[in-house]
């Protein structure tokens, strides 16, 4: 079975950061035997159908399965299942509702709700015989609701090839219209050995995941100070302060707004990343994070993070996950005020 990833997200295309829902995508479909083709990274909207149409119709061997990273939320930008709708010939309306609902009630014990899923407006479908799912875009938004249908992709490849409950061949390298097939993908570094692992719960402490209307100017210190442990040898830290330009133009003052329960799903995201982390690297690792909301001036402090860790590269990793799940999970929004007098809404931590 062959799987293709496309990420729709406007500063990962600008390469303002690095994606990792895609390579967590790419890592899930290889440990189960799929071969996975190269991660699409493009910006939401058009460009996200233009993809999809590619992968689905374009000179190679269509994949099986099409898994969307991003752009299912409620922001003015988050235009995925537009998108994809434009792509598909039918909808599968229960294998969306699946990956909400098993946000919204996991079955497994040691994972929370999260509330935050039922804000997604991913859709699923069928494009000639591609199954297409959209996916959050955070690692854990994509990892859970893949794991949500880890038994349903492959019984839908077998329906759509025409024979169902057999096990389908691998994918010949041309099909019947000669089409010939991308080469798959393996993660750098990628060890199947250690998939599925899991941390012990005293290894991965979410200590305090906030969101305030009030200053958090000398915060850094106190979060700091709260994560800090004998069992740790490091602290990463992240200040987001506000910058008086965006996309060229100048900015002169934000407004954050949450939802009423951004907090709650702030501990979630950032319980997962932390517990993630931890399994990851076998290191002990402790999070602590504040966002801000109400009016501020540019230089102010918007968002502050710090973990702990035994060792440097679990508390880099863990701190740049958090704030980038953080950007793609919580339903925080800001107004940007600019120097001509305009203004709109953008994501939290564009």
């Amino acid at each position: 079975m062959r799987a293709a990833i496309v990420v729709a997200s406007e500063r990962a295309a600008a390469g303002v950061y690095e994606d990792r829902s895609g390579p967590a995508a790419t890592e899930w479909f290889i440990a189960r035997g799929w071969e996975v083709l190269p991660v699409v990274v493009v910006p939401d909207g058009e460009p996200v159908r233009d993809a999809l149409l590619e992968l689905v119709e374009g000179d190679d061997v269509a994949p099986d399965v099409v898994v969307t990273s991003g752009g299912t939320g409620i922001s003015p930008t988050d235009a995925t299942p537009e998108a994809t709708l434009a792509v598909l010939d039918r909808e599968v309306p229960g294998i969306a509702e699946l990956v909400r609902a098993r946000s919204l009630a996991p079955t497994d014990p040691a994972k929370k709700v999260v509330p935050g899923a039922a804000l997604s407006r991913g859709i699923a479908g069928v494009a000639d015989r591609t199954l297409i799912v959209n996916l959050p875009g955070s690692v854990g938004g994509v990892l859970d609701g893949l794991d949500a249908l880890a038994e349903v992709l492959p019984h839908a490849v077998e329906q759509l090839a025409g024979h169902d409950h057999t096990h389908r061949p691998p994918a010949d390298p041309a099909d019947a219209r000669g089409r010939t097939s991308r080469s798959p993908v393996v993660p750098e570094g990628y060890d199947p050995a250690t998939e599925g692992t899991t941390s012990r719960t005293e290894d991965a402490v979410v200590l305090r995941a906030d969101v305030l209307d009030t200053s958090l100017e000398g915060l850094l210190v106190e979060l700091s100070d709260l994560v800090r442990d004998d069992t740790c040898g490091a602290v990463a830290t992240f200040v987001g302060h506000v910058r008086d330009h965006d996309d060229g133009r100048g900015v002169t003052a934000l407004h954050y707004e949450a939802h009423p329960q951004a907090a709650e799903i702030l501990h979630d995201v950032a319980h997962q990343v932390t517990t993630r982390t931890a399994a990851a690297t076998g290191d002990t690792v402790r999070t602590a994070v504040v966002h801000r909301t109400g009016d501020l001036r540019v230089g102010d402090v918007a968002v502050v993070a710090a973990v702990a860790s035994g060792h440097r590269q679990a508390a880099f990793t863990c701190a740049s996950d958090l704030v980038e799940e953080l950007k793609a999970e919580v339903p925080i929004w800001k107004q940007q005020g600019f120097t001509d007098g305009s203004s709109e809404w953008v994501d939290s931590l564009g």
